[in-house]
Protein backbone atom coordinates (compact mmCIF):
# COMPACT_ATOMS: atom_id res chain seq x y z
CA UNK A 1 0.00 0.00 0.00
CA UNK A 2 3.14 2.83 0.88
CA UNK A 3 4.45 1.85 -2.65
CA UNK A 4 1.08 3.07 -4.26
CA UNK A 5 0.97 5.91 -2.69
CA UNK A 6 4.57 6.45 -3.00
CA UNK A 7 4.37 6.06 -6.86
CA UNK A 8 0.86 8.46 -6.91
CA UNK A 9 2.41 11.35 -5.11
CA UNK A 10 5.67 10.99 -7.54
CA UNK A 11 3.63 10.89 -10.83
CA UNK A 12 1.03 13.40 -8.95
CA UNK A 13 4.08 15.99 -8.71
CA UNK A 14 5.99 15.28 -11.73
CA UNK A 15 3.37 15.29 -14.37
CA UNK A 16 2.18 19.16 -12.68
CA UNK A 17 5.83 20.04 -12.71
CA UNK A 18 6.70 20.90 -16.35
CA UNK A 19 6.31 25.01 -16.79
CA UNK A 20 3.65 25.71 -19.66
CA UNK A 21 0.53 28.25 -19.79
CA UNK A 22 -1.56 27.22 -16.80
CA UNK A 23 1.83 27.39 -14.53
CA UNK A 24 2.49 30.96 -15.71
CA UNK A 25 -1.76 31.73 -15.42
CA UNK A 26 -1.29 30.35 -11.79
CA UNK A 27 1.98 32.57 -11.35
CA UNK A 28 -0.10 36.04 -12.37
CA UNK A 29 -3.32 35.07 -10.79
CA UNK A 30 -1.39 34.33 -7.37
CA UNK A 31 0.86 37.91 -7.91
CA UNK A 32 -2.60 39.63 -8.72
CA UNK A 33 -4.99 38.01 -6.16
CA UNK A 34 -3.10 35.92 -3.27
CA UNK A 35 -2.56 32.46 -2.87
CA UNK A 36 -6.36 31.08 -3.71
CA UNK A 37 -6.93 32.72 -6.95
CA UNK A 38 -3.21 30.74 -7.99
CA UNK A 39 -4.04 27.61 -6.50
CA UNK A 40 -7.71 27.75 -8.24
CA UNK A 41 -5.72 27.70 -11.66
CA UNK A 42 -3.83 24.67 -10.21
CA UNK A 43 -6.65 22.78 -8.78
CA UNK A 44 -8.33 22.97 -12.11
CA UNK A 45 -5.02 21.62 -13.98
CA UNK A 46 -5.24 18.69 -11.06
CA UNK A 47 -8.67 17.24 -11.70
CA UNK A 48 -8.05 17.17 -15.38
CA UNK A 49 -4.82 15.52 -14.55
CA UNK A 50 -6.98 13.06 -12.51
CA UNK A 51 -9.61 12.28 -15.94
CA UNK A 52 -6.71 11.58 -17.66
CA UNK A 53 -4.78 9.54 -15.70
CA UNK A 54 -8.15 7.33 -14.68
CA UNK A 55 -8.17 7.32 -18.64
CA UNK A 56 -4.53 5.78 -19.03
CA UNK A 57 -5.04 3.50 -15.95
CA UNK A 58 -8.37 1.87 -16.65
CA UNK A 59 -7.65 2.03 -20.36
CA UNK A 60 -11.14 3.17 -21.16
CA UNK A 61 -10.41 2.82 -25.17
CA UNK A 62 -13.67 4.85 -26.25
CA UNK A 63 -12.64 8.12 -24.35
CA UNK A 64 -9.23 7.81 -25.34
CA UNK A 65 -10.12 7.52 -29.21
CA UNK A 66 -12.35 10.31 -28.90
CA UNK A 67 -10.03 12.97 -27.50
CA UNK A 68 -7.70 11.88 -29.49
CA UNK A 69 -9.61 11.80 -33.01
CA UNK A 70 -11.06 15.50 -31.82
CA UNK A 71 -7.51 16.71 -30.03
CA UNK A 72 -7.68 19.87 -33.22
CA UNK A 73 -10.73 20.87 -32.16
CA UNK A 74 -9.79 20.52 -28.83
CA UNK A 75 -6.57 22.56 -28.91
CA UNK A 76 -7.99 25.18 -30.65
CA UNK A 77 -10.46 25.98 -28.35
CA UNK A 78 -8.44 25.51 -25.31
CA UNK A 79 -5.73 27.57 -27.44
CA UNK A 80 -8.05 30.23 -28.05
CA UNK A 81 -8.80 30.67 -24.68
CA UNK A 82 -5.23 31.30 -23.86
CA UNK A 83 -5.27 34.13 -26.54
CA UNK A 84 -8.34 35.51 -24.99
CA UNK A 85 -6.74 35.16 -21.25
CA UNK A 86 -3.13 36.77 -22.63
CA UNK A 87 -5.35 39.83 -23.89
CA UNK A 88 -7.48 40.35 -20.39
CA UNK A 89 -4.29 39.74 -18.64
CA UNK A 90 -2.18 42.47 -20.75
CA UNK A 91 -5.40 45.09 -20.53
CA UNK A 92 -6.06 44.31 -16.54
CA UNK A 93 -6.02 46.86 -14.10
CA UNK A 94 -3.02 45.41 -12.58
CA UNK A 95 -3.14 48.16 -9.67
CA UNK A 96 -6.70 47.77 -8.53
CA UNK A 97 -6.49 43.68 -8.42
CA UNK A 98 -3.74 44.05 -6.08
CA UNK A 99 -5.40 46.87 -3.84
CA UNK A 100 -8.35 44.17 -3.87
CA UNK A 101 -6.42 41.00 -3.22
CA UNK A 102 -8.54 40.51 -0.46
CA UNK A 103 -12.19 40.69 -1.60
CA UNK A 104 -11.89 37.76 -4.70
CA UNK A 105 -15.25 37.06 -5.56
CA UNK A 106 -16.74 33.33 -5.80
CA UNK A 107 -17.73 34.28 -9.29
CA UNK A 108 -14.44 35.42 -10.26
CA UNK A 109 -12.76 32.14 -9.06
CA UNK A 110 -15.25 30.21 -10.51
CA UNK A 111 -14.90 31.46 -14.13
CA UNK A 112 -11.16 31.34 -13.71
CA UNK A 113 -11.26 27.24 -12.73
CA UNK A 114 -13.65 26.67 -15.71
CA UNK A 115 -11.49 28.47 -18.00
CA UNK A 116 -8.51 26.56 -16.63
CA UNK A 117 -10.19 23.36 -16.55
CA UNK A 118 -10.75 23.89 -20.83
CA UNK A 119 -7.11 25.00 -21.27
CA UNK A 120 -6.08 21.62 -19.59
CA UNK A 121 -8.54 19.87 -21.34
CA UNK A 122 -8.03 21.07 -24.47
CA UNK A 123 -4.55 18.28 -24.74
CA UNK A 124 -5.52 14.77 -24.46
CA UNK A 125 -2.34 13.42 -25.45
CA UNK A 126 -1.75 14.16 -21.68
CA UNK A 127 -3.24 10.65 -21.83
CA UNK A 128 -0.14 9.38 -23.79
CA UNK A 129 2.22 11.40 -21.51
CA UNK A 130 0.84 9.54 -18.63
CA UNK A 131 0.40 6.15 -20.40
CA UNK A 132 4.98 6.56 -20.43
CA UNK A 133 4.61 7.54 -16.71
CA UNK A 134 2.93 4.39 -15.83
CA UNK A 135 5.27 2.49 -17.70
CA UNK A 136 8.01 4.15 -16.44
CA UNK A 137 7.62 3.56 -12.95
CA UNK A 138 5.96 -0.03 -13.62
CA UNK A 139 2.59 1.01 -12.61
CA UNK A 140 0.49 -1.86 -14.18
CA UNK A 141 2.56 -4.18 -11.48
CA UNK A 142 2.39 -2.64 -8.72
CA UNK A 143 -1.62 -1.37 -9.31
CA UNK A 144 -3.44 -4.98 -9.53
CA UNK A 145 -7.24 -4.76 -7.75
CA UNK A 146 -9.24 -1.82 -8.00
CA UNK A 147 -9.13 -0.71 -4.44
CA UNK A 148 -5.15 -0.08 -5.54
CA UNK A 149 -6.67 1.88 -8.49
CA UNK A 150 -8.13 4.21 -6.53
CA UNK A 151 -5.79 4.76 -3.80
CA UNK A 152 -3.24 5.66 -6.71
CA UNK A 153 -5.53 8.23 -8.21
CA UNK A 154 -6.35 9.66 -5.11
CA UNK A 155 -2.94 10.21 -4.17
CA UNK A 156 -2.04 11.15 -7.91
CA UNK A 157 -4.54 13.70 -7.74
CA UNK A 158 -2.87 14.98 -3.84
CA UNK A 159 0.59 15.08 -5.53
CA UNK A 160 -0.76 17.37 -7.79
CA UNK A 161 -2.49 19.95 -5.68
CA UNK A 162 1.05 19.38 -3.63
CA UNK A 163 2.73 20.91 -6.36
CA UNK A 164 0.26 24.12 -7.34
CA UNK A 165 -0.23 24.82 -3.97
CA UNK A 166 3.47 24.74 -3.32
CA UNK A 167 4.02 26.80 -6.41
CA UNK A 168 1.02 29.26 -5.32
CA UNK A 169 2.41 29.38 -1.91
CA UNK A 170 6.17 30.18 -3.06
CA UNK A 171 4.36 32.93 -5.16
CA UNK A 172 2.20 34.52 -2.57
CA UNK A 173 5.50 35.09 -0.07
CA UNK A 174 7.44 36.86 -2.11
CA UNK A 175 4.54 39.02 -4.19
CA UNK A 176 4.94 41.54 -1.13
CA UNK A 177 8.20 42.30 -1.54
CA UNK A 178 7.51 43.40 -5.49
CA UNK A 179 6.84 47.14 -6.42
CA UNK A 180 3.71 47.88 -7.55
CA UNK A 181 5.00 49.94 -10.97
CA UNK A 182 7.11 46.34 -11.45
CA UNK A 183 4.17 44.34 -11.24
CA UNK A 184 2.14 46.06 -13.86
CA UNK A 185 5.31 45.12 -15.71
CA UNK A 186 5.16 41.32 -14.91
CA UNK A 187 1.46 41.71 -15.85
CA UNK A 188 2.19 42.77 -19.47
CA UNK A 189 4.72 40.92 -19.92
CA UNK A 190 2.72 37.31 -19.05
CA UNK A 191 0.00 38.70 -21.22
CA UNK A 192 2.09 38.87 -23.60
CA UNK A 193 3.94 35.27 -22.95
CA UNK A 194 0.25 33.76 -22.65
CA UNK A 195 -1.48 35.38 -25.92
CA UNK A 196 1.55 34.15 -27.82
CA UNK A 197 1.69 30.54 -26.30
CA UNK A 198 -2.20 30.46 -27.75
CA UNK A 199 -1.14 31.47 -31.34
CA UNK A 200 1.39 29.42 -31.35
CA UNK A 201 -0.50 26.28 -30.30
CA UNK A 202 -2.73 26.97 -32.76
CA UNK A 203 0.02 27.54 -35.40
CA UNK A 204 0.86 24.49 -34.79
CA UNK A 205 -2.07 22.39 -34.82
CA UNK A 206 -3.07 23.62 -38.21
CA UNK A 207 -0.20 23.64 -39.93
CA UNK A 208 1.98 20.90 -38.33
CA UNK A 209 -0.33 18.20 -37.32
Amino acid sequence: MLNIVIHGLLIGLFASMPVGALAVLSIQKTMNGGLTSGFVIGLAAALVDLFYATVAVLGLTMIKDFMLRHELTLGIIGSLFLVVSGIKIYRSDTIKQYKSRGNISHVKLANDFASSVLIAASNPVTIIGFGSFFASFGISSIVTTKFDVIIFLLFLFVGACLWWFTLSFIVNKFRYKIRLRFLVLINRITGVVVFAMGIGIIISLIFFK
